[in-house]
């Protein structure tokens, strides 16, 4: 993993001090190992998305179908006893 670097004429003077002429390098806080790269495709993800929130609303037209019919259908029983 290549990490930045601050070039030396760039620092402030008391980092120089320390430093000398050396450029200031960064050091890893963790193991590239542990590092997650996750590809995204936005236009992939927007496409999905758009299609499961599709999915849903088709699914609450059934489920509120489902319902209606099963309250007519208690509806003719109760009317036939």
């Amino acid at each position: 993993m290549e990490l930045p670097k601050i070039k030396n004429e760039d620092l402030p003077d008391k980092l120089k001090e320390i430093l000398g002429e050396e450029d200031a390098e960064f050091d890893a806080i963790v193991d590239p190992a542990d590092i997650v790269d996750v590809h995204l495709d936005l236009d992939e993800y927007y496409r999905e998305r758009t299609e499961t929130a599709q999915m849903l609303l088709e699914s609450r037209e059934k489920l509120e179908q489902i319902r209606h019919d099963f309250k007519r259908h208690l509806k003719t029983v109760q009317e036939n006893n």
